[in-house]
């Protein structure tokens, strides 16, 4: 798998899914074969995925976050069937006890939450699915599915026993508001890394399984072309050295060599693992989120802060700091503003890694 990510990885995947194809000119410069949904037809295009890449290519359409290139593909893609929509058949209320349960699920430092009102909002989520093939000496298939949260990039692997427990409806049962989402770029790069990493067990196994094959295969071989050479370096020693015979004889064992050598590397093809991975569909889910709005009081000051109850987890969903951005369930107040506990024991400055 070509480890590239963000807006570029989403449309190869997305003209790829469409019926099209894309071959890779330079970095980040593309000729595609578009499928024009009206006549069926492709039609050649240049894709460039940088800015700078204009000037060498004046005739390249720019793809970018937002630009009428990615908008069209989204829609086209959408228009294909193979995005689907859906949303969780569930029935959510902003209780007190909930508003008390949501605040026990992080925890404060130095300070404590006031819970305000409470509105259900309808959360998206993304469900990618990919269809993978091994390829070896023999082809086999599988189906492997990613869901992220589109608001804030977090993977939700559990969502599969929530489906059955409350099923799925075309149309929403309330109209709550939607929550904004992140740029798609982001979402489709947290997907791929997922995508990986459940595939390393899988491809070590039969990586392993080939290897074990191979040695074997390739000691069988060896162990065949070890005898012929052995016979006919017995018939060379035993000749005196001015007979006729030496000469064939030589190249009969050259002979064999290479035919050796042939065999191992046939053998080492035939157990290369690979893998081709393609975007089947991608299901556009919606959850149901309960959003409190509400106050983190400390000794000298407070500030806002909004907390999300997701009503099918049962717990609260991580908040996010406002110096280093990253999500978390331990925040504390400086200067007026919430932060996380490491930038809070960092004095307010944002730090970065895990």
């Amino acid at each position: 798998m070509k480890a590239y990510g963000g807006v570029e990885a989403f449309t190869v995947a997305a003209l790829e899914l469409l019926g099209g194809a894309v071959e890779p000119q330079t970095d980040g410069l593309y000729t595609a074969l578009w499928p024009d949904p009206a006549s069926g037809d492709l039609v050649v295009r240049r894709l460039a995925f940088d800015p700078e890449l204009l000037d060498e290519a004046p005739e390249a359409e720019l793809v970018s976050f937002a630009s009428p290139v990615l908008e069209r593909l989204l829609q086209e893609a959408t228009a294909s069937g193979r995005v689907a929509r859906a949303y969780l058949n569930m029935v959510v209320s902003a209780s007190r006890n909930t508003a008390e349960r949501l605040a026990r699920a992080y925890r404060f430092v130095e300070g404590v939450w006031r819970s305000g009102g409470g509105r259900a909002w309808w959360v998206p989520v993304g469900v990618f699915l990919f269809r993978v093939r091994y390829l070896s000496d023999a082809r086999e298939e599988d189906l492997r599915e990613v869901a992220v949260n589109l608001t804030d990039g977090r993977l939700l692997r559990r969502l599969q026993e929530a489906l059955p427990r409350y099923g799925l409806v075309a149309e929403p049962s309330e109209a709550w508001p939607m929550m904004a989402e992140r740029p798609v770029g982001e979402a489709f790069a947290v997907v791929r890394h997922e995508l990986q990493q459940k595939l390393l067990a899988p491809l070590g196994l039969r990586r392993r399984e080939l290897e074990s094959r191979l040695a074997r295969e390739s000691g069988r071989a060896q162990g065949y072309y070890a005898e012929l050479i052995r016979e006919l370096q017995e018939q060379h020693a035993a000749l005196p050295p001015e007979s006729p015979e030496r000469a064939p004889l030589e190249s009969k064992l050259a002979a064999i060599g290479r035919e050796q050598e042939g065999r191992l590397a046939e053998l080492h093809a035939k157990y290369r693992l690979s893998a081709e991975v393609s975007l089947r569909s991608v299901l556009r889910l919606y959850l149901p989120r309960i959003v409190f709005a509400g106050t983190l009081a400390g000794k000298r000051d407070e500030a806002p802060l909004t907390l999300t109850w997701d009503p099918v987890e049962q717990t609260g969903e991580p908040a996010r700091c406002s110096r280093c951005d990253a999500l978390t369930y331990e925040l504390g107040l400086h200067r007026g503003h919430v932060v996380c506990a490491r930038c809070l024991a960092a004095g307010g400055r944002p730090v970065a890694g895990p």
